[in-house]
């Protein structure tokens, strides 16, 4: 079995709480996918996972750096939680504390303790999105990333989605194209899907809305009453199950864009999801098919850099055109903000899909000059 960082290269992860692993884990087998279990005592469940025959990668993300209770980088890491994952056979990701906007002296502690250790190990760096606004400190970023050499781990706060703003899908974007070390994207939706294309080396889709965003510690926001959310893999989104209802049912002429073929929803729409006594669970498990199906599509057989990104490219352009579909029956339709983001800043290097280019050493993301 492969413990080495290279397993993790081109994986699309799960990441959930290790309570939730076993509703999820036939799901990640079948994938061939690996896992990020979210919490501070993993032992057990990674022992458990192994026991059972589960051989993909697993990642343990302590989660100091969310909640009201979170802690600041500067805290630092503790080499024990770096000891803890080695014991267990895994690659090791630091138990960071929340990087504040150009809390430079919190990134070199997370980055240094990172380097100190014997073996490879992941610094995870979870970011205000405000590191991205200034180009200026978004290299001085990359130097200090590259100085010390170290795996990063990139976890992006933000009140809504970070991905729809342009000014850090462009600065990610430029990460992956310049850092001379992996980059890895935990906690997110989707877009993990495009950060592999552009050349992360593994992304992870959370199961559900709290592992998919790092939300502020203080966020205002205004109370939504409790609901299921479902990706919807023709929006390319997630959405309410009311609100699929209600879509599903006003655009009859694209009805057949709704039917999923996943394992839950077996030829219906995803709007049916609340039928099953178990609405979260069945959304989650539906969505996470939904995505890895994607994924597999875009990554089967050996794609080219250039390919994978225009893959992307298309995939979000197709998306978006059903979106206006959408929006000329349903009142107050918007497009989510980082479909918008991924299709205005990167560019599609196929556009005439003409001879296949040949495989280039590195993997450099089309990204537009004018997006800062």
């Amino acid at each position: 079995m492969d413990h080495s960082l290279d397993a993790l290269r081109g994986r699309l992860l799960i990441q959930c709480r290790s309570t939730k692993v076993d509703s999820i884990l036939d799901i990640a087998e079948k994938a061939h996918a690996g896992v990020v279990l979210t919490g501070g005592s993993p032992e057990s469940t990674v022992l458990r996972l192994r026991d059972q025959g589960f051989h993909g990668p697993i990642l343990c993300d302590a989660d100091r750096y969310s909640g009201r209770r979170r802690v600041g980088a500067r805290r630092g890491t503790h080499p024990a939680w770096v000891r803890r994952q080695r014991e267990l056979g895994l690659v090791p990701l630091t138990d960071s504390g929340y990087l504040a906007p150009r809390d430079w002296p919190g990134l070199r502690t997370i980055l240094q303790a990172a380097a100190r250790e014997s073996g490879p190990v992941v610094a995870v760096l979870p970011l205000a999105t405000k590191w991205f606004s200034s180009p200026a400190v978004r290299e001085a970023l990359i130097r200090e990333i590259d100085k010390y050499g170290v795996p990063v781990a990139f976890v992006f706060e933000h009140d809504h989605d970070p991905f729809g703003i342009h000014y850090l899908l462009t600065g990610f974007l430029r990460i992956l194209a310049t850092a001379s070390v992996p980059v890895l994207l935990l906690r997110c939706d989707v877009s993990a899907v495009g950060a592999l294309c552009h050349g992360a080396h593994t992304a992870a889709v959370g199961t559900s809305s709290s592992l998919r965003h790092l939300y502020p510690a203080t966020a205002r926001r205004s109370p939504r009453p409790p609901g299921v959310s479902a990706f919807v893999t023709r929006l390319l989104s997630y959405h309410r199950l009311e609100t699929c209802e209600r879509v599903f049912a006003g655009t009859p002429d694209i009805h057949h864009f709704w039917v999923c073929e996943c394992s839950v929803c077996e030829g219906t729409t995803p709007d049916r999801l609340d039928a099953t006594g178990q609405a979260w669970l069945a959304a989650s498990r539906h969505s996470l098919s939904c995505l890895l199906t994607i994924y597999a599509e875009i990554f089967r057989g050996r794609r080219t850099p250039d390919q994978l990104v225009s893959s992307w490219h298309e995939t979000c352009s197709h998306a978006l055109y059903v979106h206006d579909q959408v929006a000329e029956t349903t009142e107050h339709w918007r497009k989510p903000a980082n479909l918008r983001a991924w299709y205005a800043i990167t560019e599609d290097p196929l556009p005439h899909r003409g001879d296949i280019p040949r495989q280039p050493a590195d993997h450099r993301p089309r990204v537009t000059l004018a997006a800062d």
